[in-house]
C-alpha cells in the first residue's frame, strides 16, 4: 500500500498499456494443494503486515519486504500513505476468501478485507515464485473508498 499515488498512476498506466497490447502473460488460479503450500506462509506475513499497519509500526508492517519494496517503500512513505488510507477507510478488521494465482514467476494471494468504514477491501500479495525466503514484491490495497 505504500506507494505514492504517482507510482500508482505511473504503473498503472503501463500495466493498462501492456494489456492493451495483449503481451501479458495469462494469470491462473492455482491448485488446490498449491494454494494451502502457499497460504502456509502467506497468511502469517498477511497477518503481521496488517497488524504493522494498524499499529503504525513500520519495523513490523516492512518485515517481510523484498529488498526492492524496503527501497520503494521508505517510512516516509508509509506514514503517508498509511495517514490517506485510515483517514478514508479507518484501520484493518479482517480478510477473508484468499485467491492464489501465478503469473510468470509470480505467485499472488488476494484477499478480501474488512476496515473500519468499508468492507471489501481488496489487499494483494505477491511474492517471487522459488524464493525460500518468501520475501514481497508487491503489495496493493483497493477499494471504491480509495480510488474516490
Amino acid at each position: 500500500m505504500n506507494f505514492s499515488p504517482m507510482l500508482v498512476l505511473a504503473a498503472l498506466l503501463i500495466l493498462a498499456a501492456v494489456s492493451a497490447c495483449g503481451c501479458t502473460s495469462q494469470e491462473t488460479v492455482v491448485s488446490d494443494e498449491e494454494k494451502a503450500q502457499v497460504l502456509a506462509y502467506a497468511d502469517p506475513i498477511a497477518d503481521n503486515l496488517l497488524l504493522g499497519f494498524n499499529e503504525g509500526n513500520y519495523t513490523m508492517y516492512s518485515r517481510d519486504f523484498g529488498e526492492e519494496m524496503k527501497q520503494a517503500l521508505d517510512e516516509a512513505a508509509f506514514e503517508q500513505n498509511r495517514e490517506s488510507v485510515t483517514s478514508r477507510i479507518g484501520l484493518y478488521e479482517s480478510r477473508r476468501d484468499p485467491v492464489v494465482t501465478e503469473v510468470d514467476e509470480y505467485i499472488a494471494v488476494t484477499y478480501i478485507a474488512g476496515f473500519e468504514r468499508e468492507d471489501g477491501v481488496t489487499v494483494r500479495f505477491v511474492f517471487l515464485k522459488g524464493d525460500d525466503a518468501h520475501r514481497l514484491y508487491g503489495l496493493w490495497f483497493n477499494s471504491p473508498m480509495l480510488r474516490g
